[in-house]
Parts: C-alpha cells; structure tokens; sequence
C-alpha cells in the first residue's frame, strides 16, 4: 500500500497557477500511483518544462531586480521570492513524479552492479589470447602469408606543381602576375 501524500497547503496554492497547482496535485500519491506509464512519462515531461520556465522566469526577475539586465516589462522586477517559491513548489512535485517512475522502472532495468558485471565480461573476453596464435596465421609483417597492405604513396604523388603550373615554378607566376595588378 502506498502512503498518500498531503494535499496542497496554502502557500502551494497561492505560488502555483490553475494548471500547475493541478500537475502538482496529479503528483501525489494515490493518484500518482493509479497513472499509466505513458501519462506518467508526460507527467514529468510538463512538470520539468514548468520548472524550466519558473527557474528561466526567476533568474530573469533576479537581474532584474539587481539592475544586470533590462525590464522585460515596463518596469524592471523588484525581486524573484515569487517566483523562487513557485520554482521550490513545483521542484518537489517533479521530485514525486520521477521516484515513482524509477521506483515503476527499477524492476525491468538493468542496475549500476549489472552493468558493471556485464562490462567486465566483456573486457575479460577481449584478454583471451588471440584466435590468430590458436590458427597460426600471420601475425608479423615479415610473415610471407601477411598481407601487402596499403601500396606505397610515392606511385600516386602529383606531377603537377600545387599550382595548377606545367612547370617548376609552381606559384611564382602566380605571384607576379598579382604584383602586376596591384
């Protein structure tokens, strides 16, 4: 049995909007508990954007209020307690909508100590010794059975000077012609 939790107090009431006061209160148990995964999920997705914009919106009133930054209003904002409560408010409520979807995803997902046993296997495996030494094959670059490799660079060098010329002189007449112009 889940515990229920206690409904909005006062001041919850007066810091939240109509709509924010009911995300806050759709994350208390045991109405949290009865949701779907899906309109879990979502759940935590709009109390996460809400608590984005209250802290954007509250740091905006602080600079504000410090005179670091311009009105976005007509006036410049006097503080940021408002704002700063509604943020704290709206924090918890996403708080209880995200242990209960850990708590919900805790039984099918893999934990930190799984992973790291899973990880370890791995690296043991790849210590083993070489399926090349059991074989025999190659493993030198003097072994006749080795492969070539990549063919050497020198065959594909440009004739050409970087230049675009036919000649030497590369970027020299290049230069001149510029120094004629100019």
């Amino acid at each position: 049995m889940t515990r229920q939790d206690a409904p909005a107090g006062n001041d919850e009431k007066r810091a939240l909007n109509k709509d924010e006061l009911a995300l806050a209160d759709q994350a208390r148990q045991p109405g949290l508990g009865a949701l779907s995964d899906r309109a879990l999920s979502d759940l935590v997705a709009l109390l996460r954007e809400r608590r984005n914009r209250a802290r954007d919106i509250g740091d905006r009133q602080g600079r504000e209020a410090r005179g670091k930054a311009g009105p976005a209003g007509t006036a410049p904002a006097a503080g940021n307690i408002g704002m700063r409560s509604k943020l704290d408010f709206l924090n918890e409520a996403l708080d209880r909508a995200v242990a209960e979807r850990d708590r919900r995803g805790s039984a099918d997902d893999e934990d930190q100590a799984d992973l790291a046993r899973k990880a370890l296997a791995l690296k043991e495996q790849g210590q083993a010794a070489s399926p090349m030494l059991e074989e025999g094959g190659p493993l030198h670059p003097q072994d006749p059975e080795a492969d070539r490799g990549k063919a050497s660079l020198a065959g594909t060098a440009r004739r050409t000077a970087p230049s675009g010329a036919l000649d030497h002189a590369g970027e020299l007449p290049a230069r001149e012609r510029s120094r004629e112009r100019g």
